[in-house]
């Protein structure tokens, strides 16, 4: 047999093609009789096929859908999300922005990435001049907190707190005026009109919001009060606009003011269920509050659009409309108010004695510092746990009533005098009766007594109310003049 590894003694058969010792030498003869540079390009072609052969895939950003769905009370997608509703026992406007827009149905949205918060010192036990530390007394249960506009109890408390005839009548007055406003065909309420010295733009969600605040406050429910017809047919109205995500659409709305007109409404709708305990409102405060739980953004704190790092402007209203929610027998996620709290130390100033409106760096202090958000992060404090003698409310408050005194003859601002006057009032003692003997006075002296817009404020006598008109200007004075029974004070003795 011929010997196989002496190819020179005999020809090459087709088989011998597909050797690996034929094809070596080959490529070795190949090779050795070529130029060097066609080697090289044979090399280079060889790579970039190679490279040729491999997909680089693009990850596609995360999306937060806002999909919730709900069925009779109590809801599984409410429960999911962790609001729950108490069985029934047995028988605060927003800073108006410019550039109107319609409201669209936000169904997805992209987060930003989340802020790291920095956290504010720890809250130390204060301890008096000898070094022990006293007990502060903290916050009595939530749930007591709207039984003081009960008929029976509202007179004890106006004497309690301060309050006379005076706010009484002013307040009887504006709620009547309220009511007359009330569209009569859907029982919905304006910011434009059909009243003098209307609002520059309409949000007819807000208006109703605030509308229904101010006659809950003096505790007229659908059932009871001098107001109920008007409160039933702007519930009526209200829950038919209702979308099963849980936000109302009662018409065109600018943009900025969505999610503000959201907590007010939220804070109305807790409000009406748990003065009532009707059941019927059981299921769209569940999904009221979930959707607000659900657009908290990445800082802790609400803005303008589900899921965007907040503000303390908007961050103060959904802090209400959650603690509302408890207030009327409501569980609400404890993740969502640590989200507030983390949202507080991000924008504090002066070791939690002011707050600033937003912290956009985080090398830099929030601002601006106002004396409106610095009251509603004070606010926020007291509802967190903050005990009342805490040093931080206390030189806080003083500052606020230095800063913006209850004086219309200089800085007049309800939206900040609003919340003032609500920090002062659970903080009780020497503060709160400077500042009522100043508030009790001035606003009924401000108001309209005769002709047809009785009852009402102008709103020349605010900042805000060539935007805001007459309605807002009129409710939000209400609320401070409802301030002896609207809420409870936190620290009073249980």
């Amino acid at each position: 047999m011929p010997d196989r590894t002496d190819r020179t003694a005999e020809p090459v058969s087709a088989l011998d093609w597909f050797t690996w010792p034929f094809l070596k030498r080959a490529i070795e003869s190949l090779v050795q009789r070529s130029p060097a540079w066609t080697v090289s390009l044979s090399l280079h072609v060889v790579v970039l096929l190679m490279l040729a052969l491999f997909v680089v895939r693009e990850e596609r950003p995360e999306k937060l859908r806002l999909d919730m769905s709900f069925s009779t009370a109590p809801t599984e997608s409410a429960v999911e999300k962790g609001i729950e509703v108490a069985p029934t026992p047995d028988p605060e406007p927003p800073t108006p922005e410019p550039d109107p827009v319609e409201k669209t149905e936000v169904v997805e949205i992209e987060l930003p990435p989340a802020e790291m918060p920095v956290a504010a010192p720890p809250i130390a036990p204060v301890a008096d001049a000898a070094g022990s530390v006293a007990v502060k007394r903290q916050a009595v249960p939530i749930g007591t907190s709207l039984n003081g506009r009960d008929e029976g109890r509202k007179k004890a408390l106006v004497e309690a707190f301060g309050g006379n005839a005076s706010t009484e009548m002013a307040v009887a007055m504006a709620l009547d005026w309220v009511a007359r406003q009330q569209n009569r065909k859907d029982g919905l309420w304006s910011l434009v009109g059909p009243y003098a010295d209307g609002g520059s733009q309409e949000n007819r969600l807000a208006a109703t919001a605030m509308s229904l605040l101010a006659l809950q406050g003096a505790g007229n429910t659908t059932t009871a009060g001098p107001h109920a017809d008007a409160v039933q047919r702007g519930w009526r109205g209200l829950l038919s606009r209702q979308r099963p995500e849980g936000d109302f659409d009662a018409g065109p709305i600018p943009s900025h003011h969505a999610l503000y007109s959201h907590a007010q409404a939220t804070i109305a709708l807790c409000e009406i269920y748990g003065m009532t305990k009707d059941e019927s409102f059981a299921e769209p405060a569940a999904r009221a509050v979930a959707y607000a739980v659900a657009a908290q953004g990445g800082n802790g704190g609400w803005r303008y659009d589900p899921g965007a790092n907040g503000d303390m402007s908007v961050t103060g209203w959904f802090m209400m409309a959650l603690k509302t929610a408890e207030m009327a027998g409501m569980k609400v996620p404890q993740t969502a108010f640590d989200g507030i709290t983390r949202f507080l130390d991000l924008v504090a100033n002066e070791k939690g004695t002011r707050y600033g409106y937003r912290r956009e760096y985080l090398a830099n202090p929030a601002t601006p510092v106002t004396a409106a958000v610095s009251a509603e992060g004070l606010l926020c404090r007291q509802y967190l746990g903050w005990p009342q003698d805490d040093p931080r409310i206390t030189e806080g408050l003083e500052l606020l009533m230095a800063d913006k005194p209850f004086d219309f003859d200089n800085d007049k601002d309800l939206y900040a005098w609003y919340y003032i006057t609500q920090v002062a009032h659970h903080a009780q003692g020497a503060a709160w009766e400077r500042w009522n003997d100043l508030l009790r006075e001035a606003l009924p002296a401000r108001q309209v007594t005769k002709g047809r817009e009785k009852g009402s404020w102008d709103p020349s006598l605010d900042k805000w109310g060539h935007i805001g008109g007459r309605l807002y200007a009129t409710c939000m004075a209400a609320f401070m003049l409802e301030v002896y029974y609207r809420h409870m004070p936190i620290y009073a003795a249980q």
